[in-house]
């Protein structure tokens, strides 16, 4: 299947394209359905939909709002009774959830709205991004960023691209149970798209309206940490002792963290029950039976490991200090540990 790349520079150019494409029809899409792909017909989900006379929208499909590629989430399928129902109050509308959608106003002005796929701020859509790449209107460029960060670059400038948080009803219905999922949800608009106007000549200015400011990066709660300052200290102090003496090793590390998970009423392979308040107990309590247990965690969480002829081979910093150096490179990985594993990071809304 070929790739198509666009490069549409008014609203003209998208009508235009889309008259130009014959409907396809088949024993799955009638001509009603007006499916028009943009580019390669075997790639029928990417297509221009025209939602009205003065409003087209570039889709990829399988995302919320597109009701002839529907988004996986739509459908659940019941075993027992072999039958699949579709909600279609999870769908939403097709000019809210498209990664592009070009407008022309009745003042004459075209505007451009560009959307990121649906998530939490570490979420992220190869799909939609290479789609984004492909097909961004003639003056702007999709930039992919670092650290699950998205922009739309115009000329001099770039402009971050926020996941978006805005969910059908139908789908905050389906998770309202489900907190993990449910605390980045909303069902109000979250603004995260952002819209191009474009002026005279071509070229794009960003209504400083939409969008959303960069997220914020988690950070140490000093004032929580330095309550367990001296117990933190005495832990990193016992645990070096103890290291070199320890049968470190993927077998033995796997055996303490199961006793740690069972000790917390975990079942095997899931550690929801070891929470930070929990690794606090650990820090504060001397004698506590699994202190060891703890610290073999950390010792895994910074092993380097190598392979070769024999299979996986793993080594322990915590085994091998015998510099300055050496020491303060294990106690800034231990520090790292330690505000995430015992909740010392305050994380930033999503």
């Amino acid at each position: 299947m070929a790739l198509t790349w666009t490069n549409f520079a008014s609203f003209k150019d998208v009508v235009k394209h889309y008259e130009s494409i014959k409907p396809l029809v088949s024993k799955l899409h009638t001509r009603e359905d007006d499916i028009r792909p943009i580019g390669d017909r075997n790639r029928k989900y990417e297509r221009i939909v025209k939602i009205s006379r003065n409003c087209y929208a570039l889709s990829d499909g399988y995302h919320e709002g597109d009701d002839k590629f529907l988004s996986y989430g739509i459908h659940e399928y019941d075993y027992k009774t072999k039958t699949r129902t579709t909600h279609w109050d999870r769908l939403g509308k097709m000019e809210y959830y498209a990664p592009i959608v070009w407008r022309k106003h009745k003042d004459g002005t075209e505007t451009v709205q560009v959307r990121n796929c649906i998530g939490d701020n570490s979420h992220y859509s190869m799909g939609r991004y290479a789609f984004l790449e492909r097909h961004m209107p003639n003056g702007m460029q999709f930039i992919m960023g670092h650290s699950a960060l998205q922009y739309v670059g115009i000329v001099g400038e770039k402009h971050y691209l926020a996941k978006c948080k805005t969910v059908p009803r139908g789908y905050y219905r389906q998770f309202k149970e489900a907190t993990y999922f449910k605390e980045w949800m909303q069902t109000t608009d979250d603004n995260s798209a952002l819209v191009f106007i474009r002026r005279t000549g071509g070229t794009w200015l960003h209504d400083p309206t939409t969008g959303k400011s960069l997220p914020q990066k988690p950070k140490v709660n000093k004032e929580l940490k330095a309550k367990y300052k001296e117990a933190i200290d005495k832990f990193f102090e016992w645990g070096m002792t103890m290291s070199p003496l320890l049968p470190l090793s993927n077998e033995y590390n796997q055996d303490k963290a199961h006793e740690l998970r069972k000790h917390f009423g975990s079942v095997d392979y899931v550690s929801d029950e070891f929470t930070p308040t929990r690794a606090r107990e650990i820090l504060r309590s001397p004698n506590h039976p699994m202190r060891l247990n703890y610290w073999v965690l950390f010792t895994s969480s910074v092993a380097d490991y190598d392979y070769n002829q024999k299979g996986w081979v793993y080594t322990y910093p915590v085994q091998h200090v015998e510099t300055k150096e050496q020491l303060q490179k294990v106690k800034s990985r231990f520090n790292s540990f330690i505000n995430t594993n015992a909740g010392f990071m305050t994380k930033p809304k999503q």
